[in-house]
């Protein structure tokens, strides 16, 4: 299935500098060492970049910390795949959401109520837009260790 979509509709990028310091404070639990947000995807996942080139997506959905891509080049491969984008960038359900006309602005993002980890599955019917802080504190407060 085609769906038009363009980078723009899939990822935040360039990052704003700002926003991304107060949307990744919640996280601090699962980041570690030096690294830079170079994007976002819409549903709110990080993308950042180590000093050595590769780079890390930090899942908001699933509350994980995984290296992707060893060099910038690596990473811009990975994103224009297909079916990379269909598991990463869940370009699927931005179609879908476009499509009945739920598109973020500017500081914006999608997300679900309740959080696809306490509902068992991603469910389209539960995706809203959020401003990205709060979003980013709702999904960080949800894997957040329990002292």
């Amino acid at each position: 299935m085609p769906t038009n979509l363009t980078s723009d509709d899939l990822l935040l990028q360039p990052v704003d500098r700002d926003l991304a310091a107060r949307s990744l404070k919640d996280w601090g639990f699962l980041l570690s060492g030096r690294s830079e947000p170079i994007a976002m995807s819409k549903f709110g996942d990080w993308f950042l970049r180590r000093p050595d080139g590769s780079t890390d997506e930090l899942s908001v959905i699933e509350g994980t910390l995984t290296k992707i891509a060893t060099s910038p080049d690596d990473f811009a491969n990975l994103v224009n795949r297909q079916d990379w984008q269909e598991e990463h960038l869940l370009s699927l359900q931005v179609y879908d959401l476009h499509e009945i006309g739920v598109i973020p602005a500017d500081g914006q993002c999608y997300g679900f109520a309740p959080h696809p980890i306490l509902a068992g599955t991603i469910d389209i019917d539960q995706a809203m837009i959020f401003p990205i802080p709060a979003w980013q504190t709702i999904c960080a407060q949800t894997f957040a260790p329990k002292n």
